[in-house]
């Protein structure tokens, strides 16, 4: 069997969790460096991962690896490798670089792609008398390069658009989390899908449906489709079979245990309309609410967590925002339940208002934030 050399890309602070989700996938001798982590697997490997990652983003296959001394000797070692068996002259491919720091040999990645591209073209065009076009809208075949130090590697991504997105049409509220970081989180909070999970100010709804998803064991990538499905080795029957047992895997439960709610009606008819549009019972339940009118009669004899991603940057309006939020954790931290928040590290909200667990610094988006257990200090 075929192993191949894999770089499975995550949001920035969650290496540690996406390697746990890869052991929990039978994948072991893991390395992670910042952003991604590094591992060997099957073409089925590839099939899986991308069907089963909740925190992964991208999943790279490496192609070719080399050192160059100058450009001719990086157009040649790109040039040299077999790409009539990656590439047909009638599929399309788009190229993406990165240079870790400029060279003598390339100041900008746009020259880097450029080079390359030419040797795949010539290289395809000589062994075919045609030429594949460059296309980055919907590529057949995309390409990432990664130069750093006279060092190139080349991937494949085998994913397409990032597998955040689940194929599974959603509202997204202004500055809303993405769902690899919304797992994420729930893997980082412990939930153990039996607690009551709540975010009291869930917006359109990532981390609740991220939960559900989690909860029923709902593969995320079951309602989507991925670049590897147009690779010229594309297995249909062997990925047709590993959906197959995914799909028997799903356990729905009628128990009501996760909860949304926002004081933004919108935003809530964006959730309930998600709901109705999903495939699967999802068993969440929302419901228009501001925080500092936190139902603790609902919740009081129940053990319940949550987690939420609470308003600020672009989305606080106002000093009354401050004064609502605080007031509804204060009651929240009154009742029997845990808190998790992600917020921005160099806001000083949390640190001049509660006593807290610093879990671990990442990222949402560009932005470095903290997630924190607050406690009824």
């Amino acid at each position: 069997m075929k192993m191949y050399e894999l770089f499975l890309t995550c949001p920035t602070g969650l290496e540690e969790v996406c390697k746990a989700e890869l052991q929990s996938s039978n994948i072991s001798d893991i390395s992670y460096q910042t952003g991604g982590v590094f591992f060997k697997g099957s073409i089925s490997d590839i099939y899986k991962t991308n069907l089963l990652s909740r925190v992964g983003m991208n999943l790279l296959v490496k192609v070719t690896s080399f050192k160059f001394k100058n450009l001719q000797d990086y157009y040649n070692n790109i040039y040299k490798y077999e790409w009539q068996y990656l590439l047909e002259p009638i599929m399309t491919i788009a190229i993406d670089s990165k240079i870790d720091k400029e060279s003598e040999v390339f100041n900008n990645s746009q020259f880097a792609t450029l080079k390359a591209k030419d040797a795949i073209v010539d290289k395809i065009r000589k062994i075919s008398r045609k030429r594949p076009s460059i296309s980055k809208e919907n590529p057949d075949i995309e390409l990432k390069i990664f130069i750093k130090d006279g060092m190139c590697d080349i991937y494949l991504n085998s994913s397409g658009d990032s597998l955040y997105i689940r194929g599974n049409k959603k509202r997204d509220h202004k500055a809303s989390i993405n769902e690899a970081l919304a797992s994420g989180l729930i893997y980082l909070s412990k939930w153990d899908k039996k607690t009551t999970l709540i975010d009291p100010m869930c917006g359109s709804g990532t981390i609740c449906s991220e939960a559900a998803l989690i909860k029923a064991d709902i593969a995320p990538g079951l309602n989507r489709v991925f670049a590897f499905q147009k690779w010229l080795n594309y297995d249909y029957d062997l990925f047709s079979s590993i959906k197959r047992k995914l799909i028997s895997k799903i356990n729905l439960s009628q128990k009501f245990n996760i909860y949304g709610s926002d004081y933004d009606y919108q935003s809530i008819d964006n959730c309930k309309q998600y709901l109705l549009d999903s495939k699967y019972n999802m068993s969440i339940n929302y419901s228009i609410r501001n925080i500092n009118n936190f139902d603790t009669e609902r919740f009081k004899d129940s053990k319940n967590i949550i987690i939420t991603n609470p308003p600020y940057g672009v989305r606080i309006d106002s000093n009354d925002s401050f004064k609502s939020i605080h007031a509804g954790f204060n009651k929240i931290l009154k009742t029997n339940t845990n808190l998790y928040v992600i917020y921005p590290l160099e806001d000083p909200f949390i640190e001049q208002n509660y006593d807290y667990d610093l879990i671990t610094e990442l990222y949402n988006g560009a932005l470095k934030c903290g997630f924190y257990n607050i406690k009824n200090g």
